[in-house]
């Protein structure tokens, strides 16, 4: 009977540890992995393919990819892309920004060349790029273009991107 009894507890012992390490497992994972997806155009330029993720100790942002399609044949001399949160219409969180510049060339490149050979908008990853409220960031996110033409003259084009959680 004592052996029986011994055996009996380790069992359910063993039951509880397997019960509870798989609960464990699923509320940390559905708690924490967030993906979001987000795209935007204007009359001009198209984002498309972007993502957020979001984990525990890590957020990484993928820009996705930029297509122009404007009909500005204008030779540009220097460009810069910039993803960002804007709260309030004030204040600008910059997320992810790079830039091109062509020091040496000075006929430039026109837009639609250069977007078909660097059509990725960039990556960048870290611990804490988002706030703790990441709602905001579904109202509130936005890509931007500002370029120089060869001739000096600036311009620059401000997408709102459509953020969207993806269900897993």
């Amino acid at each position: 009977m004592n052996k029986q009894l011994k055996i009996g507890f380790i069992i359910i012992s063993i039951i509880g540890f397997i019960i509870t390490t798989t609960l464990y497992k699923n509320k940390i994972y559905n708690q924490y992995f967030k993906v979001y997806s987000f795209n935007g155009e204007n009359k001009d330029i198209r984002i498309s393919n972007g993502i957020i993720i979001v984990y525990p100790n890590k957020q990484i942002v993928s820009g996705g990819e930029i297509l122009y399609t404007g009909s500005k044949n204008e030779n540009i001399q220097s460009y810069s892309k910039k993803i960002y949160i804007n709260e309030e219409g004030n204040n600008e969180n910059v997320v992810l920004s790079n830039s091109v510049s062509l020091q040496n060339d000075n006929k430039g490149v026109v837009f639609p060349d250069e977007f078909l050979l660097n059509k990725s908008v960039g990556e960048i990853s870290s611990e804490k790029l988002f706030s703790e409220d990441l709602n905001i960031i579904k109202d509130n996110f936005y890509f931007s273009l500002d370029y120089s033409k060869v001739n000096g003259e600036k311009g620059n084009f401000i997408i709102k991107l459509n953020v969207n959680e993806v269900k897993i």
